[in-house]
């Protein structure tokens, strides 16, 4: 189990436990954070395969929407049990 960085282990925990399934737009606004710092936290989080991105289209809106989904490792996570 490869270990987050507190900010991408906070968007996993807000996923976490909020569904498994969270937009960037709305994790950014509940984290008080832009979506690009949000999204790098994603991509940390993807290349540990604890999420995927999910592109959704959405109706009245120009470009799909991004959703993190979380992985069974990433529902798994614990940080007390990952390496360095």
């Amino acid at each position: 189990m490869k270990k987050c960085t507190e900010k991408s282990f906070e968007v996993l925990s807000y996923v976490r436990d909020n569904g498994g399934k969270v937009s960037i737009p709305e994790l950014a606004e509940a984290l008080g954070r832009t979506a690009r710092s949000v999204g790098a936290n994603v991509t940390d989080l993807t290349k540990k395969e604890y999420a995927v991105r999910e592109k959704v289209e959405v109706e009245g809106e120009d470009k799909p929407v991004t959703y993190v989904v979380i992985t069974d490792a990433g529902k798994a996570y614990d940080p007390e049990l990952a390496d360095e």
